[in-house]
């Protein structure tokens, strides 16, 4: 597990961008940036989040290098 710490202003940014606003939701790009934009003016561009990743690695079998 890893955690990956970002600002508000940070979040919003990623979350704008429409490959990762898209899927799920059912909601309309233009729709969900509204609410986000609503969300958004309920906090501080400076307030931290945290997000916690579960980090996956694979080795690929065969003679040892």
């Amino acid at each position: 597990m890893t955690a990956q710490h970002t600002t508000m202003v940070e979040r919003r940014a990623w979350l704008s961008i429409p490959v990762f606003a898209w899927p799920g939701t059912g909601l309309p790009y233009r729709q969900q940036m509204e609410i986000l934009e609503k969300a958004y003016a309920q906090t501080r561009p400076d307030d931290v989040t945290v997000t916690s990743w579960l980090v996956v690695v694979a080795q690929r079998g065969g003679a040892p290098e």
